[in-house]
């Protein structure tokens, strides 16, 4: 049995499953470890996960000005030196005694952390990160217009790579020297290392998404596994009120409309197009806030609740209306039903699109060009058109065969062993 730290930061989404994950090393025997962000101190502790806080309020990042501007989808640094300094050192104090790291996306440094203490690292991720010339950076919609040709998508990866290496190149290797006592990365990165320790080269990538949604390209070699969606099972840590309750047993089903932890610049306009849409259609709905505020005096027909798991909520809706996110874009084709997406920044867009092209999404809307009667428009094609539920149906069922937990478990274990 082996002593595992999971490192990953940022919003719920980016967490949960993580957590997944965590409790799927403690059923099998292991000790686990998950460092992240402190807002989800509390949701670790109900789970018995053991947790170590990685400094960084993203609740509070993104409600800054430049967490606003960010999920506008302005190229802006959220994270200052002075925090990811104290990140750094937070995860490094957490990793102590590991026998294997597994780090996020948006925790890359697990990588120096584990060639420190010599020990193996996996990078789970939930968006294609491994280059290929079957798609571009962000852009892993199916090709049928060849608009890049495949050399120019695989560059894509290694200039995404390199910018983000460059962004703070000075402060990882002043960390790497002074902390970590190990040696200055070349300017170009750890990718053109000539010395990379073997139990980082290849570095193994597990995709914690479905195949079913995106299919493995040809050109990932060994060290790209794919595992499958993660799922925490919260729907039993969820007793509705009576009045959310009385709620659900009226007709129509309602709608879910949520934007999970993006915090819009403008929430009363946003709540008021949503709103005006919904009473364009005759449609009900639940709202669902999230770290958005929304003090909007709301209709009968719309019930306001701060949050609730998805696999509890999702089955009892008849479609969700969301930002796109990773983990709510794996919820809604669990729950077999269709989505509307209104994408902020990142990954976003072009999840709403992929929902798109697999037929469960009639459009995507910017979040910020929305208008009341583009959400009808869709509101009403879900409602006339059951292919979209037909479609999530059959997605559901694709994913209903998958255990994405088990898989990452199963890697893990077969890197401890060496």
């Amino acid at each position: 049995m082996g002593r595992i730290t999971i490192l990953t930061i940022g919003s719920r989404g980016d967490i949960q499953p993580f957590c997944a994950i965590a409790l799927g090393l403690i059923q099998s025997g292991h000790q686990v470890t998950l460092a992240g962000s402190p807002n989800f101190a509390g949701f670790a502790a109900h789970w018995n996960i053991p947790f170590a806080p990685i400094a960084g309020d993203f609740k509070q990042l993104l409600s800054s000005p430049t967490g606003l501007e960010l999920l506008e989808g302005n190229r802006v640094k959220l994270i200052p030196e002075e925090l990811l300094w104290q990140q750094l050192l937070d995860a490094w104090n957490a990793c102590q005694g590991s026998d294997l790291i597994v780090f996020s996306p948006l925790a890359l440094w697990g990588y120096h952390l584990a060639e420190a203490l010599k020990v193996p690292a996996i990078l789970a991720t939930q968006i294609p990160i491994a280059a290929t010339r079957t798609f571009p950076f962000l852009d892993f919609t199916e090709r049928t217009d060849q608009r890049l040709p495949g050399l120019a998508n695989l560059l894509s990866y290694h200039l995404v790579g390199f910018l983000g290496w460059r962004s703070n190149a000075k402060l990882i290797n002043r960390f790497r020297q002074d902390v970590l006592h190990l040696p200055q990365l070349p300017w170009a990165g750890a990718r053109y290392r000539r010395d990379a320790p073997p139990f980082l080269s290849p570095l193994t990538i597990v995709n914690c998404y479905s195949a079913a949604a995106i299919a493995p390209p040809p050109d990932w070699g060994p060290a790209v596994h794919q595992a499958g969606y993660c799922f925490l099972n919260t729907a039993d840590s969820f007793t509705p009120s009576p009045e959310l309750q009385a709620f659900w047993d009226e007709e129509p089903k309602p709608f879910y409309v949520g934007f999970g932890s993006m915090i819009p610049r403008h929430p009363e306009w946003l709540a008021q197009t949503i709103v005006s849409a919904l009473a364009a259609t005759g449609q009900r709905a639940v709202l669902c806030s999230g770290w958005g505020s929304v003090s909007t005096d709301l209709p009968p027909s719309i019930y306001r609740l701060e949050e609730a798991p998805h696999d509890w909520l999702f089955p009892r809706v008849s479609a969700a209306i969301h930002h796109g996110g990773s983990g709510t874009v794996a919820a809604a084709l669990r729950a077999g039903i269709p989505s509307i997406v209104a994408p902020f920044f990142g990954d976003q867009p072009t999840w709403g699109n992929l929902l798109v092209q697999l037929g469960v999404c009639p459009a995507t809307h910017r979040q910020s060009e929305l208008t009341s009667d583009r959400l009808a428009a869709s509101i009403r094609t879900i409602l006339e058109d059951s292919s979209f539920q037909e479609r999530a149906q059959q997605l559901q069922v694709q994913l209903q065969a998958e255990d994405g937990v088990a898989k990452v478990v199963s890697i893990i274990e077969s890197h401890l062993q060496h």
